[in-house]
This record gives structure tokens, sequence and C-alpha cells, in this order.
């Protein structure tokens, strides 16, 4: 649970200044600013090789004070005990990355449920890929533009959802050489779960052998585009333009990670458990 001095640190861990309501508003502006703030990364787990440590104290000292990042079992743990230190219902939910595969992927991916007098609403900030920059209400077939994105959610049974997306071509920062098409980028499912239902998930994609163990990944969405990193290459993508450059060793990394994505610390994260 988060203090009312830990929460404050991280209001201004991601920069958000507006008065505190539990509403959709709010919702939006912090799920936005979360996104353009700290980003997905497995830099930290890449390099030290250990499972994440999931309890609330670690993930804070780690993002918040030591201002990096993390995969989705970190960031919406603990943006979600966020919401709940600010009055909002949010409780997590199970979710798998489909990103428009036709082949089914497990259960891979925690997201967020959160309860407002409006109804349900889906909440990510740490997909590492395309998601809604604000709340997405989970009321089938209603189409949401989100931040200039449109996404649409669907029933597929009494607890399982998909998220749909129409693609933006040149304007995303992956798969921008395929032509704009709505595709599938998440499967939610909204039954009831337990915080400890996360763990062996997160034991599993720490292990090597998976892409988060075995590659060095940052996204950060920006004001206008993206930002991301992959073993060394970093793709910028700002007003429907993009640029690609293979930085040259590991000195440039940690200068970009530090410059553009803000993991202030990185260069003194641990090498290993």
């Amino acid at each position: 649970m988060l203090t009312e001095n830990m929460t404050q640190a991280y209001l201004d861990r991601i920069g958000f200044t507006d008065p505190v309501r539990a509403d959709r508003a709010t919702l939006d502006a912090l799920v936005c600013r979360h996104q353009c703030s700290v980003p997905f990364e497995t830099v930290t787990l890449h390099r030290r090789g250990a499972v994440p440590d999931l309890e609330v104290d670690a993930l804070f000292g780690k993002i918040v004070a030591r201002r990096l990042g993390g995969y989705c079992f970190e960031l919406n743990k603990l943006f979600e005990e966020l919401l709940r230190a600010l009055g909002f219902d949010a409780r997590p939910v199970l979710c798998r990355s489909v990103r428009g595969r036709d082949a089914r992927m497990p259960i891979n991916h925690r997201g967020l449920a959160v309860r407002l007098d409006d109804g349900d609403f889906f909440v990510d900030v740490g997909f590492g890929g395309p998601m809604p920059a604000g709340a997405l209400l989970l009321e089938h077939g209603v189409e949401q533009h989100v931040a200039g994105e449109l996404y649409t959610p669907r029933r597929i049974d009494s607890t399982w959802w998909k998220v749909e997306r129409v693609t933006r071509a040149a304007r995303d920062l992956y798969d921008d050489e395929a032509p704009e098409r709505r595709q599938v980028e998440l499967e939610l499912c909204t039954a009831v779960v337990e915080d400890v239902d996360f763990n062996a998930l997160n034991l599993f994609f720490a292990q090597p052998g998976t892409l988060f163990r075995d590659h060095e990944i940052a996204n950060l969405r920006t004001a206008d585009g993206y930002l991301g990193l992959k073993d060394g290459v970093l793709t910028k993508r700002a007003g429907g333009r993009k640029e690609v450059a293979e930085l040259p060793d590991r000195a440039a990394v940690d200068e970009a990670l530090i410059t553009l994505f803000g993991m202030k610390t990185i260069r003194s994260w641990p090498a290993e458990a």
C-alpha cells in the first residue's frame, strides 16, 4: 500500500499536477502521463538476470525513486496501487498479447480493470506496444477515439474481451511497413483474480529463452509519437516520420536510456542479483 508521501512522489514522477478526483478525466490523464513518463523496459531484467521483485516497496524504489521502468507485471501492479491510493476501484486482469497474430498465445500479460460511475474500463501502462493513452470503456462494439487512435472492445464470451485497434501505418512505431488495418491487439479476462496469480507468470517470463530476459527493450510514448529501443537499435517516431539509428556501444545505449527514456540511474543498476 502506498503512503501519502509515496503517492505524491509517484504523481511527481509522472508529472501529474492536476487536482485528483476518482473520475474518467483524471484516469485518462494519469494513464497518458504514465505512458509518456515511465518506459516499458526489459533492460533492467536483461542486465540483472533475476526475477523482478513484485513487492510494492521494491517496485516503488525501482520505478519512482530510481526513475527506471519495468514490464507489465511491474508497471501495472504499481499503477494499480497508485489508483487505489487515489480512491479508484481498480483490480488486475489476466490478458494475452495478440498484436494481429492468428496463432493463439498463452496468457502473458497483466492489465487493469477500473470501475467508475459510468462503467467498467480497461487501462494499461505496461503493454510495451500500442494501447490506449487513456481508459477504454468496456462496451461491446463501441468505437472509441483515444488520443488520435481508434479502439473497439468486443465481447468474446461472458468474461473475455478483445481490443481491436485501427493501425496507423507510417505513424506507428512498429509494423509501419504494413497498410492501415483493423487488428486485435490484446485479449483480456474480467474474471476476478488475485495478485498472487501473476507470480508464476512473472517467474516464467523472467527466464532465459524468453523475449523479455534475452533482449534489451524500451518503449515510451511521446507527445507526438513513440521512442523504441531494442538491442541497441533506436527508433524515433514523430509527426509521421521515422528515424532509425544503430547505437555503437553500451555507453551510447545508456546515454539514450537516460536522455530519451528518462532512466536516470541505469548506469548504476546492478549487473546481477
